[in-house]
């Protein structure tokens, strides 16, 4: 039944597909091996929840059954466990396993316990190469595609005072050789060599052991693994990262490190809870039904039992995907009790605020906000409580000319393209902000859903030329004639694509705008702004409210009941 609910998901989860991941195309059932790191099963998660995520036309069941102790090269140290029970060998279940689950892609992560926790030995190490190989073998008689991770770093400062140095006879448990990352570090070196023969290897080793070192430098004290070998989640998170950056994920889609929590669980960490809740049912019991020799493991459901309650969490999984809103990149934080996340796109800085939830089949609307972001937020507050996006990216003040134009366009292909979002976003203008949103919209007005002005410029001769009766703004003026290119300012005067002088694209598209204007506003004065464009405007067909507030000067910006606004754009947007 799990099946029959994977192969559904797209019905559910967005539209489009933001990331694409080649090695996946027709992969249907991916086999996780390993020792304990992998039983784990956090990178798993991680992986799984990503691909749900970001790539709703992958539709893959992810089967861990990492086992904790296993080695690929059969060797045991003396007295393991206590005497307890020797190490587990996948030689004793593979063939079992591949030809129960029968997958289409086995990631396999060995090494840790292969060296044994005993110094480098040539006869160890033939033994790890020989295992690998004979897994690789195994895995292509089955005409499945195989990916090698390297064995994660064994850290000794967690254990320094427990560890032992080289020249002892043996390295009871409890009693690392000091040196044994060094060994991890030869066992990762040849598994990466082997790339040259073609082989599919992700390292970890190297990015992990970085990661270490850099966190290391500000903060002695910090670990990954309390105990030198089981990584914490941010270690699982690394691997999980350096998988799906093997597979072509773009660098600001995966997972982040270390999340910059405002306190609350972010939407897309539903989604993987939720997965490591299906994931914990499953691996138990497919590791009972493979059948192993390892004691002390729990015995899970029987397998029909774990399939059906995994069936019953897909069913949660899938009412949540439709509600949760794209994963961005950068630190999650606090925006008015909204997930708000920073990141970098063109070179500049961006920042998507995201709804706590959308409504299934959304088109995922979003407001773009033109300057001045989070002065007078009540409309983007109102309409991210309503399922909306609120974006915007840093131009500086640039006044819409065509380098921040230039950026616009490459942050509307990021958002439409790789995330999701609606095609036809609502423009936001306050005062200079006017000229940003009217440039774009003139250039792309098949891209416009509504365009929303307060007290907008919508001639830059009127500010901040101060050619009309307002003051204007001398050094704003000189700037604006420097960032459009032109050569003095006669050419500015004689400039014809002004938002008052260029509306025709607007109005043949059937663009609907509306303008909170103040009528004794002294910086934008609205008699040569608003009243003009509004006039133009509807000779040319076009539809424009104007709220105007009467006696209010250029300050305060918006109203501070949006309900008008909200609704102007809700009725023009389909919602």
């Amino acid at each position: 039944m799990l099946g029959v609910l994977l192969w559904g998901l797209s019905i559910y989860a967005f539209a489009s597909p933001r990331v694409e991941l080649k090695p996946l195309r027709g992969i249907k059932r991916i086999l996780f091996l390993g020792d304990s790191i992998t039983y784990a099963g956090e990178y798993v998660d991680a992986i799984d929840a990503y691909v749900r995520l970001q790539c709703p036309n992958v539709h893959a069941e992810f089967i861990n059954i990492g086992l904790p102790s296993e080695t690929v090269s059969g060797l045991t140290e003396p007295n393991h466990a206590g005497g307890a029970f020797p190490r587990p060998d996948l030689r004793e279940r593979l063939d079992r396993a591949l030809a129960k689950i029968k997958p289409d892609m086995v990631i396999a992560c060995y090494g840790m316990n292969d060296g044994i926790y005993y110094p480098f030995d040539e006869s160890r190490f033939q033994k790890y190469r020989e295992g690998i190989q004979w897994l690789r073998d195994k895995v292509l008689q089955l005409k499945a595609k195989l990916w090698l991770i390297t064995p994660p770093p064994f850290d000794p400062q967690p254990i320094r005072d427990s560890l032992w140095p080289a020249g002892r006879v043996s390295y009871p448990s409890g009693h690392t050789f000091e040196g044994y990352d060094g060994v991890l570090a030869r066992y990762s070196e040849w598994l990466i060599a082997q790339r040259a023969n073609g082989w599919n290897v992700i390292d970890i080793h190297t990015p992990i052991d970085a990661y270490l070192a850099e966190r290391r430098k500000k903060e002695p004290a910090f670990m990954l693994a309390g105990d030198g070998v089981h990584i914490n989640g941010t270690g699982h998170k690394l691997i999980a990262r350096g998988v799906l950056r093997a597979w072509g994920a773009p660098e600001d889609t995966l997972p982040p490190l270390e999340e910059k929590t405002r306190g609350v669980p972010s939407a897309q960490s539903q989604i993987l809870s939720l997965v490591h809740e299906q994931q914990r049912a499953l691996t138990d019991a497919w590791l009972t039904n493979v059948g192993h020799k390892r004691p002390g493991m729990a015995t899970g459901l029987p397998l029909d039992q774990a399939r059906d309650k995994a069936a019953e969490i897909e069913m949660k999984i899938r009412a949540t995907l439709p509600t949760v809103p794209p994963v961005f990149p950068g630190p999650r934080t606090d925006y008015h009790g909204f997930d708000r996340y920073d990141f970098e796109v063109d070179g500049t800085r961006a920042i998507v605020v995201a709804p706590q939830s959308v409504a299934p089949g959304s088109r995922l609307n979003w407001i773009w906000r033109a300057e001045f972001f989070d002065h007078r937020p009540e409309l983007d507050l109102a309409l991210l409580a309503r399922g909306f996006h609120l974006v915007y990216i840093e131009v500086g003040n640039t006044f819409g000319a065509p380098s921040a134009m230039k950026h616009w366009d490459a942050f509307y292909d990021v958002l439409t393209k790789r995330y999701g979002l609606s095609k036809k976003p609502t423009l936001e203008g306050l005062s200079r902000g006017g000229l940003y949103i009217y440039n774009w919209a003139a250039k792309h007005p098949n891209s416009v859903s509504v365009l929303y002005g307060d007290n907008p410029v919508c001639d830059f001769k009127s500010w901040p030329g101060g050619k009309g009766v307002g003051p204007g703004s001398p050094d704003d003026w000189q700037k604006l004639i420097h960032d459009y290119g032109f050569k003095n300012e006669a050419e500015a005067l004689a400039y014809k694509y002004n938002p008052i002088d260029n509306l025709a694209p607007l109005a043949r598209a059937h663009v609907p705008i509306i303008h909170c204007a103040a009528d004794a506003d002294e910086a934008v004065p609205y008699p040569e702004n608003t009243v003009i464009l509004k006039k133009r405007y509807e000779e040319l067909g076009g539809t424009i409210q104007v709220i105007v507030k009467h006696g209010f000067h250029h300050h305060p910006h918006g109203l501070d009941d949006p309900t008008p606004l909200v609704d102007f754009i809700f009725d023009h947007t389909g919602n």
